[in-house]
């Protein structure tokens, strides 16, 4: 019994039977406060004035009977108490709204039942409560629902089905629940079965009408079981999703429009970035003739002025060449040329070509190969572009006579490089950022440096993921950088190692080392 106390009252007009009801509570320790009425007078009296968990009472009083109090009790549980042979009365009472009785003997142990009795009239009172609450919820609920016995036959549909389907609760009960379903398919777009557009998970399914109109609902089905755990009847809960596929197809048409529109407009950029490409390409030949002609020895002032022209020009046509491999990703123009190849050898050419622009910050390139030359199938030049937007990234952050490591590495299935440097360290809620075109360029635009949109990181990123790699960054004591990637390795040869960089070191070119380890 649950440890609760209950407020009870005894309407009982023997005196002998209320001391025996007040004995009984006092020796089986019941958690009840107990309140006595004698007459059917004073108990409606008491009632008008207080609330009861439970009213217990006595059928004969001496100014009528139990029946004249139960118009007061209302939504209180109600034990009538009776003598025996008065079944016929307690059964009469359970009719209109008792909801147990005790037969009274003259031993009185009818009281040891008293818990017993107390505990299951408070309980079926909550268990109406919540059947009220359910019924309520099921009846003005807009879904349609509609309970099936284990034989499929309906036993129960709310007003919502009624409306939706145009049944009556009268011609549906007793149906066998599939004169619901629309059978086999009507048509392409009367499936029996569908997926909803923007949920990988829901499905869909097609149900008709009394009239044999078919229109689409989502579908949920429980079991219940009784206290025995065995199933005794399905619940259905439908809800018609006509407007929602509507609205779904409407939302997927304008999305394929606005990808075909993005499209059209990234192959509309790329075709004019590369007429600026070619533009830009025949300015900038023009300037290095006049730099190397006697214009530029003539007039020291000019050559100047030309030199600061050809590095704006060479500025603006690494932003349009981003631009443009960024484009050709979005509309799946980048066609990638498969070959097996060293990998070591690539990261060799492309320290070597680096090397002028790190000589001119006095950075030091290494690069650190392992004995066996690893061998790759990929794109060789796209891998290539990786490195250089990779170090050349590097490059702009390491400080005046920095350093920049480059380190390969075989992992089992896959070989890694790291490209370190030592400029001041990511900020940690900008690690994820610098591999994604849009961030980069809202973050240079905020910082007032749009003469500095390149977009090298997020090409290597999409270049990089192409191949079948990943890329990521990380960030040491805010004062070392790395950026690793990996891509899956095709072989190795064994005992071949890659032809080093000569270091060269003057006031124009880094040092540029390569070194071989075992790892």
């Amino acid at each position: 019994m649950k440890n609760t106390r209950y407020k009870i009252l005894l309407i009982e007009d023997d005196k002998l039977d209320q001391r025996a009801f007040k004995r009984a509570v006092e020796e089986q320790k019941l958690p009840y406060d107990c309140t006595i009425a004698g007459s059917v007078s004073q108990a409606r009296s008491i009632l008008a004035a207080e609330q009861f968990d439970i009213v217990i009472s006595d059928y004969n009083l001496g100014d009528g009977t139990a029946f004249d109090i139960l118009d007061s009790v209302k939504d209180t549980p109600f034990v009538l108490v009776t003598g025996a042979g008065d079944e016929e009365i307690a059964i009469r009472a359970w009719k209109i709204g008792a909801c147990d009785y005790l037969i009274k003997d003259p031993e009185r142990n009818y009281l040891k039942t008293l818990p017993i009795t107390v505990e299951n009239a408070v309980r079926h009172k909550e268990t109406e409560a919540k059947l009220r609450l359910l019924s309520g919820a099921v009846t003005s609920t807009d879904d349609s629902v509609y309970i099936t016995d284990m034989d499929n036959k309906i036993i129960f549909v709310n007003k919502a089905f009624c409306k939706t389907y145009g049944y009556s609760e009268e011609e549906i009960i007793g149906k066998d629940s599939n004169i619901l379903w629309i059978g086999k398919p009507q048509s392409e777009d009367t499936r029996t079965v569908f997926r909803m557009v923007r949920s990988a998970w829901e499905v869909g399914f097609y149900h008709k009408r009394k009239n044999g109109s078919v229109f689409p609902v989502s579908l949920s089905r429980s079991i219940i079981k009784n206290s025995s755990g065995n199933e005794i009847a399905v619940v259905g809960i439908t809800r018609n999703v006509s407007e929602r596929i509507l609205v779904e197809e409407e939302l997927r048409n304008a999305n394929l429009e606005l990808k075909g529109q993005n499209r059209l407009k990234s192959e509309l950029a790329i075709m004019v970035c590369r007429q600026l490409t070619a533009l830009v390409d025949g300015l900038r030949n023009t300037i290095s003739n006049a730099l190397t002609g006697t214009l530029g020895q003539i007039d020291p002032k000019l050559s100047e002025n030309l030199q600061l022209a050809r590095n704006n020009i060479d500025r603006a046509q690494s932003i349009i060449s981003d631009f443009v491999d960024i484009s050709e990703v979005e509309t799946g123009r980048i066609k990638l040329e498969q070959t097996e190849f060293s990998f070591q050898s690539v990261v060799s050419q492309v320290l070597k070509a680096l090397s002028p622009v790190a000589a001119e910050k006095g950075i030091k390139l290494e690069s650190f190969m392992p004995d066996s030359e690893l061998v790759v199938d990929a794109d060789r030049d796209r891998m290539a572009q990786v490195l250089t937007n990779i170090i050349g990234s590097s490059i702009n952050t390491a400080p005046v006579n920095g350093h920049i490591g480059v380190r390969v590495k075989d992992v089992g299935n896959d070989i890694a490089v790291e490209v370190q440097d030592d400029g001041p360290g990511i900020e940690s809620g900008r690690i994820e950022k610098i591999f994604n075109c849009f961030d980069q360029i809202i973050m240079k635009l905020r910082a007032g440096k749009e003469q500095d949109l390149a977009l090298g990181l997020p090409i290597a990123k999409e270049l990089v993921e192409m191949q079948g790699g990943c890329i990521w960054a990380e960030s040491r004591d805010r004062q070392e950088n790395n950026i690793c990637f990996t891509l899956p390795k095709a072989g190795i040869r064994q005992g071949v190692t890659s032809a080093a960089v000569n270091p060269v070191r003057n006031s124009t070119m880094s040092t540029v080392t390569q070194k071989e380890e075992n790892f």
